[in-house]
């Protein structure tokens, strides 16, 4: 009775480590698709503000600066989204 006892915790044990490793993962993956999607939104402001404080004078027009100020702006609420379509139990909570 003793080894069959060992022999299900031992499944059982297994089970929770597969299940841990899938759950770590994906949370590894929501974090870099949040870094990634952080530095396509930010990137273009930041070297935008680059160029208009040490390049020429007048190379980037008020124009041109609306679509990178506007894009990093979104990186306030893409994150959010992504949070809620990568997590399962925020998912079951809307529900």
């Amino acid at each position: 009775m003793r080894g069959s006892e060992t022999l299900s915790f031992y499944k059982v044990s297994g089970i929770h480590t597969a299940m841990s490793r899938r759950r770590e993962q994906r949370v590894l993956l929501m974090v870099v698709i949040m870094v990634v999607c952080y530095l396509l939104c930010w990137l273009p402001y930041g070297v935008t503000a680059l160029l208009a404080t040490f390049g020429p004078l007048g190379l980037v027009t008020p124009e041109a600066s609306i679509v990178p100020s506007l894009l990093a702006k979104t990186s306030t609420f893409i994150n959010p989204i992504i949070y809620i379509f990568m997590n399962k139990q925020v998912r079951e909570v809307s529900r």
